[in-house]
């Protein structure tokens, strides 16, 4: 506590601003525009005698477009992990970075994290997940966050948004502003500047020269991060409706090849590919707003399908068993830096080994095959490269036409075993 009352004291003298408080009337929103399950866990909490509040991406997001609803919901408090677990009878413990709570409510599940503090010059003698879990004050939690708008806190008994870094302001600005010194955030956690990438994917605002140089600078940091960690932010680059203003960010920023180096060592001339990934971000994106699911092995068996295609060629036989060689060769070359499981290169090669199929097979395949999510992915995939490819759209005519009537056929033997 000893940090908030230095803190304050500062307020006091005119040294640095201090929080401002905005009533939910002042930012044009409404108690019911968060999620009730939620807003419970933290009056709980409340009522108990913790500080708590719904924080980050939930907030920004309300502010940045009326009328949605978000859909990711954290709670921060200063119970600690065990406590917090105690005041819910179902929820648990989980995390090795950082230790956080599950809570279920409802049908859903709620995060429910402790306020992170500020690591001591004594804590650089001790592990990173030690580090990763001092805890502290409201005051500390500010400044362990990456960006201002992500850093707007709801005290949802009081009805206002505490804002400690100018995150409201800089909303309304168009700004996208980092918390502190860029580049010692940037070094401090490297996933952050793919986080920078996405939110500027997904606001389009501007940022200041010092915080772009660092983006375009830092961007080797990344291969220093965890591979799981790495598929985690690529799948959140584009499974939230802006996957081909993400993509196009990595590519004005040189990080596809960060995080894919085959790109770099290929001297793939990206150019050329321009309208495809155009169609399959596009097609990813629609899918969002369809509200369907975004299937991870599609986007990677699009996404690096240039490095498949570009070995495939080389190959002075295409056979099936060729074709799984170079397969297995690109997937786990591309793996080096970003996880690639095994389930998911499972999926992806079935992905790409059905292209070849759809380009040489000429019998239908069986009916169940046509149901299978991983031969719906493959035929999408396939259709979006005969856009470009004169000698596939023949192919993909025959094939579509094949698809329609299994499907009719389909609809109407259930229709009769209804009768």
């Amino acid at each position: 506590m000893a940090y908030r009352g230095v803190y304050y004291l500062g307020v006091r003298l005119n040294l640095w601003p201090g929080p401002q408080h905005y009533a939910l009337k002042q930012l044009n929103l409404k108690p019911t525009d968060f999620n009730q399950h939620i807003s419970a866990v933290a009056l709980k909490l409340q009522k108990q005698g913790y500080e708590a509040y719904i924080v980050g991406g939930s907030i920004r997001d309300l502010l940045l477009k009326k009328g949605i609803k978000p859909k990711d919901f954290d709670i921060v408090t200063s119970a600690l992990p065990h406590q917090v677990k105690q005041c819910f009878a179902r929820s648990r413990i989980i995390g090795k970075r950082f230790r956080i709570v599950h809570v279920p409510a409802g049908r859903e599940i709620i995060e429910v994290s402790t306020f992170r503090g500020t690591a001591t010059w004594m804590s650089k003698f001790f592990s990173a997940r030690y580090r990763n879990n001092i805890y502290g004050t409201l005051e500390q939690d500010v400044w362990r966050r990456d960006f201002t708008f992500n850093a707007l806190y709801y005290d949802v008994k009081q009805g206002q948004v505490v804002d400690f870094t100018g995150g409201v302001s800089d909303i309304k600005q168009k700004k996208l502003v980092v918390i502190g010194d860029s580049a010692d955030r940037f070094r401090d956690d490297p996933v952050r500047l793919l986080r920078a990438l996405r939110f500027l994917a997904k606001t389009h605002f501007d940022i200041d020269q010092q915080c772009e140089n660092q983006i375009n600078s830092q961007k080797m940091l990344l291969r220093s991060v965890s591979k799981d960690r790495l598929l985690l932010e690529v799948t959140k680059l584009f499974n939230q409706g802006h996957a081909h203003a993400s993509f196009q960010a990595l590519m004005k920023y040189g990080y596809l090849q960060i995080l894919f180096s085959g790109y770099e060592r290929l001297a793939i001339p990206m150019t050329q590919h321009d309208r495809y990934f155009s169609s399959v971000f596009r097609a990813i994106d629609e899918k969002y707003h369809r509200n369907e699911r975004l299937s991870t092995s599609f986007l990677f068996a699009a996404l690096l399908w240039p490095l498949f295609e570009t070995h495939r060629k080389k190959l002075k036989k295409i056979t099936a068993y060729s074709v799984k060689k170079v397969i297995h060769r690109v997937l786990r070359f591309e793996s080096r830096y970003v996880a690639i499981p095994g389930k998911l290169q499972d999926a992806v090669q079935d992905i790409w080994l059905l292209q070849h199929a759809f380009e040489t097979k000429k019998s239908p395949f069986s009916e169940d095959r046509y149901r299978q999510p991983r031969f719906q992915n493959a035929y999408l995939l396939f259709t979006i490269r005969a856009k470009y490819l004169e000698k596939l759209a023949e192919k993909a005519m025959m094939w579509q036409s094949e698809i329609e009537q299994a499907s009719s056929r389909s609809t109407t033997g259930e229709s009769d075993a209804g009768k």
